[in-house]
């Protein structure tokens, strides 16, 4: 009689496991190969502005300052996900070892992802520091 109690609980068990593992599946919890994965804590999606070119290709964990990713204020950062920028996040407080992206100056909740490096070979449409330079000189211009 035990044994066929104890063989009927275990049936039911792995049934309810499997049950949990299909609705759990059914929810969401993967989504197919087109699930957005943030690269860094706090990405989101971003599509970068025409002309965007940074050349060579990128690789994971490289940077370039923004000021276009949405819900930013000041500087943001695009971040490469395999050989292009498509994930963007806000500035971070500052950390040890963090340095503020070349020729800009960044408050204390600027600084870029913790262990990110920048790509420093794109100065184009998009860069922050081009979008600096040219506020300043239609400034002067005025």
């Amino acid at each position: 009689m035990t044994r066929t109690w104890c063989r009927g609980w275990a049936v039911s068990l792995v049934a309810a496991l499997g049950a949990i593992g299909a609705a759990l599946l059914g929810t969401g919890c993967g989504q197919g190969p087109n699930a957005f994965q943030p690269v860094a804590y706090g990405a989101r999606p971003w599509t970068p502005p025409p002309d965007w070119d940074p050349e060579p290709p990128c690789g994971t964990g490289y940077y370039i300052a923004i000021d276009s990713c949405p819900g930013c204020s000041g500087i943001s950062y695009a971040l490469c996900t395999g050989t292009t920028f498509t994930q963007c996040t806000c500035g971070s407080p500052f950390t040890p070892g963090a340095t503020c992206p070349q020729t800009l100056v960044c408050s204390m909740d600027d600084f870029p992802p913790q262990n990110w490096t920048e790509f420093t070979d794109y100065a184009g449409p998009g860069w922050i520091g081009l979008d600096l330079a040219q506020g300043a000189s239609d400034a002067g211009s005025e």
